[in-house]
């Protein structure tokens, strides 16, 4: 967390603080009802009344402060100028602070043209007076141009100070998260990891970001030996370097080593992941370490091995002993006759093996009535993955199944059948038929599954524009937004001249993101902008606005997650997100809503995720809030919340098991693990939650 930001988060935290004891105090009411009239603006986004921008000049510091940070989320490029006002000529350091993030923040959202003015404009003329220089130099890498990484590195590059050269390097790191990088800040990046063994996880992550640039591999000889680096976060941004890399002569080894020996399950994982990018065939030593990481007791290595493998370049068909080796290995598992094997690590074998082996994989993927539902439904999948030519009458009988879950799966491997048999007539058919079929099923993830394949070239004729219409004008707004935004989105690739009618009244739609969808569709179908037509502001259909409830809370509200695995003990930030601290807590004292709710997903080394009543992803509280975004960033043990797209919030939320900064600004910051990450590094898919208590 960067030393600004924490300053301001603990003014606003110690403000509410004084609010509450000082409640006699006239100051201390009237920045209460501020603070309260700057929340509901940010909630429902009314800006066009310019009640906000008068905060702007508030004679209460924090009052500003509160007010720049609402514009973070809101993003409103109109009051550009007023916000790098305060950056340079606010008389707090914290409203500067808050102004830089809040910049950075909405400057994604301008024009090129509008880029190229502000970035030029805050580089050359307004950093060196504002006491947050060192925040913007971070805050340009979220939306400046390769003009402003230039002039970065032309007037910071070469500063002995430490703190500026670390804010440079975390610009730099989110310039190449969005793909932009240059030859003499990729240059400043290595000179300093190869000239210091004190190394911070930063740099290399900044370096792996940038990938394989040629003033990266011309100095990776120099690199390879950090696969010893004390600091398992180095190691394992190495890790991923030397994937992107994928030099046999100079990255194989260190890869190998990282992903064998490590002590830090992290870099294990990072490293097999480093592997698939090579070349495996004519690589016994690195198929030895897969054969090996299979078996591993760490289902997040064993898992990752699978499904690494399984999209490498190799092909089990060569005859070598290691390839053999592999074969047997992975054909073991997928077929788990002595039920030794977790049941997601023989789901990932599965999908391996049926990528790998193709159709003589299929005997393999028996789908018995005992197993675990979610191994039948990758069961499903990867028996269309193999592309055999009885997979269909595999799939088919599901497509009747009342077990939903089973139901899209089994679409889904139809999905995949097609893609490996795109010329045959008798698997299109049979795939267009059910996913027009599955237009009719009340189901958000079937029927997003459904537009997704009607979008597809294969089955485009004959069209399904009729039957997507008739669906979409039976859908409605918050349950079934993502299907509503997949069906919109096919209609544009279908080019549906009778859709634009259709979709020109979404545009008055009330929800951001159908809205969005809907100008998007429109102008891939008749080759006009709508911008002009998206709204201005768009209210939310949902608020809760209970401030007595909010502020009844103790300043630091600590929580305990029980869960099948153990106890995760979090501190919940109800001054950096209000309104999801608020919803979350209402449901879990309220509604007793995650109890007995499972995680869903687990990407090891990134994120557990959870509180989907459904269970599979595509689940809610009925209800969407508002993003609020925030300076803070993703450290291992952040909880955030998980989203559709911007102001689709819901009750499912994910705890980061290493840093994310390219999740930063995002998505919702609402606490931090205090205690337990051992138990959250524990958790598997399908872990049950007993329950989410506020604790003493």
């Amino acid at each position: 967390m960067r030393g600004i930001t924490f300053t301001f988060l603990l003014i606003l935290i110690t403000t509410f603080t004084v609010s509450g004891q000082q409640s006699d105090s006239e100051k201390a009411r009237e920045r209460q009802k501020k603070f309260r009239t700057i929340l509901e603006i940010q909630d429902r986004r009314t800006i066009h009344d310019g009640r906000l921008i008068e905060f702007l000049s508030d004679p209460d510091d924090i009052v500003r402060a509160r007010a720049v940070m609402a514009y973070g989320s809101i993003q409103d490029t109109t009051v550009m100028s007023l916000l790098v006002e305060r950056f340079q000529h606010d008389e707090s350091a914290v409203v500067q602070g808050a102004a830089s993030y809040a910049i950075g923040q909405t400057g994604g959202v301008l024009s090129r043209k509008g880029k190229d003015v502000l970035e030029h404009d805050v580089i050359w003329s307004r950093m060196e007076n504002s006491v947050a220089m060192k925040q913007m130099i971070e805050d340009l890498g979220k939306f400046g141009t390769e003009v402003a990484l230039k002039d970065l590195m032309l007037k910071f590059g070469e500063s002995r100070d430490p703190t500026v050269r670390a804010a440079l390097t975390m610009s730099i790191a989110r310039f190449a998260i969005r793909n932009i990088t240059y030859p003499a800040a990729t240059q400043f990046i290595v000179r300093d990891v190869i000239s210091t063994s004190d190394i911070p996880w930063q740099k290399m992550y900044a370096l792996q970001r940038i990938g394989a640039k040629v003033e990266v591999r011309s100095e990776i000889d120099k690199l390879t030996p950090l696969y010893q680096h004390p600091d398992p976060l180095v190691r394992m941004n190495l890790a991923v370097l030397l994937g992107k890399i994928h030099d046999e002569q100079s990255c194989l080894e260190p890869a190998i080593k990282l992903a064998e020996f490590d002590g830090d399950w992290r870099v294990r994982v990072a490293a097999l992941r480093a592997l698939g990018n090579f070349h495996l065939t004519g690589l016994p030593s690195a198929l030895e370490v897969y054969r090996k990481a299979m078996n591993e007791q760490n289902p997040h290595i064993a898992v990752t091995a699978l499904q690494s493998i399984g999209n490498a370049d190799v092909s089990l068909s060569d005859s070598t002993k290691k390839l053999r080796d592999v074969r047997a290995a992975l054909e073991l598992i997928c077929r788990n006759e002595s039920a030794g094997y977790h049941w997601q690590v023989q789901a990932e074998a599965a999908t391996a093996f049926a990528k790998l082996a193709g159709a003589s994989a299929l005997p393999a993927l028996a789908l018995r009535e005992s197993y675990h539902r979610l191994l039948r439904a990758q069961l499903l999948i990867a028996t269309g993955i193999t592309g055999a030519s009885d997979a269909i009458k595999v799939l088919k009988p599901f497509l009747t199944d009342d077990d939903k879950l089973l139901y899209r799966s089994a679409l889904e491997g139809l999905q995949e059948l097609s893609n490996k048999q795109p010329k045959s007539e008798e698997v299109i058919s049979a795939t267009r038929e059910a996913a027009i079929g599955a237009l009719e099923m009340n189901d958000v993830a079937i029927v997003t599954t459904a537009a997704s394949i009607l979008g597809d070239s294969l089955f485009a004729n004959p069209p399904a524009a009729a039957q997507l219409l008739r669906k979409l004008d039976r859908m409605r707004i918050p349950d079934d937004i993502e299907a509503m935004q997949e069906v919109i989105a096919t209609l544009g690739k279908l080019k549906a001249k009778e859709a634009i009618e259709p979709l020109e009244n979404k545009l008055a739609t009330p929800d951001r993101s159908i809205v969005l969808a809907s100008a998007a569709a429109l102008n891939a179908i008749t080759g006009r902008s709508y911008e002009s037509k998206i709204a201005l502001k768009f209210e939310p259909l949902y608020t809760d606005f209970d401030f007595d409830y909010l502020e009844s809370l103790p300043d630091t509200i600590h929580v305990k997650l029980e869960t099948i695995r153990g106890d995760v003990f979090l501190d919940l930030y109800k001054d950096v997100a209000p309104f999801t601290v608020m919803s979350t807590l209402k449901l879990a004292t309220r509604q007793g809503f995650y109890r007995g709710l499972t995680f869903h997903r687990i990407v090891p080394t990134f994120v557990v995720q959870g509180g989907d009543p459904r269970g599979d992803g595509w689940g809610g509280p009925g209800y969407a809030i508002r993003s609020e975004f925030s300076p803070l960033t993703y450290e291992p043990g952040t909880l955030g919340v998980a989203s559709a797209g911007r102001d689709t919030e819901g009750s499912q939320f994910f705890i980061t098991q290493t840093p994310q900064p390219h999740l930063d600004g995002r998505y919702t910051i609402f606490g931090k693990v205090t205690s337990g990450m051992d138990v959250v590094d524990k958790l598997q898919i399908d872990d049950r939650i007993f329950d989410l208590k506020v604790m003493p």
